[in-house]
Order: C-alpha cells, then sequence, then structure tokens
C-alpha cells in the first residue's frame, strides 16, 4: 500500500507540543534528545518531509518506536502516531532499491 503524502503531512501537522505524549512513552529515554518520543518523532518526520533529508539519528529515533499507542491515547490533537512511524518506515523501505543493491541517501547536517 503506497503511503499518501499529503495526509501523512497534515498529520504531523497536527502536533501543538503540548508535551502530554511524553509523559506516558517507554522509548523517551533512550536517546540524547526528544527524538526518542512520540513529540520528537512527528516533528522529525515533518522535518524529513518537507527538507528530504534522512540521518542514522533519525532512523534510530523512528525504529525504536514499539507502536504502542500510549501517546495516541493521551495526545488532545489525536495524532496517530503508532500509524505515522509505520507510514515512514514504509517510505523508508520503499526507498531501498534492492535491485541495485542501494539505500535511501543518509546525510548528516
Amino acid at each position: 500500500m503506497k503511503v499518501n503524502i499529503k495526509l501523512l503531512y497534515d498529520e504531523v501537522s497536527k502536533c501543538v507540543y503540548c508535551g502530554f505524549c511524553e509523559a506516558v512513552c517507554p522509548t523517551i529515554n533512550l536517546g540524547t534528545h526528544r527524538g526518542y518520543g512520540p513529540r520528537g518523532r512527528v516533528n522529525l518526520i515533518k522535518d524529513v518531509l518537507e527538507n528530504k533529508i534522512i540521518t542514522e539519528e533519525f532512523l534510530a529515533s523512528i525504529y525504536s518506536c514499539l507502536l504502542c499507542d500510549a501517546c495516541y491515547i493521551v495526545c488532545p490533537a489525536k495524532i496517530d502516531t503508532g500509524r505515522i512511524v509505520r507510514d515512514m518506515r514504509s517510505i523508508i523501505r520503499s526507498e531501498y532499491n534492492s535491485d541495485k543493491n542501494e539505500k535511501i541517501i543518509i546525510k548528516e547536517r
């Protein structure tokens, strides 16, 4: 199933930065920044959709999500972070070209 980028962007744009999701996220303390929590992941995804730059740190953040949906339950904007992360993972996988055995371009800022 192809991910609708516009709908994905619209969903991540709903974040109001309240931070309620961070209190219930089991992975928030995995990294050295907020990218390991739902609010951080949502904003990292928005940044990637806008700038088309994927970093190793971004990948670590996206793939550390447990998809538990604890964040969705407390989110006042009802952002479906689990679906957003799954969609982003799908985009990442679709960018992998197995015929040429090449991965997506990963850039550091």
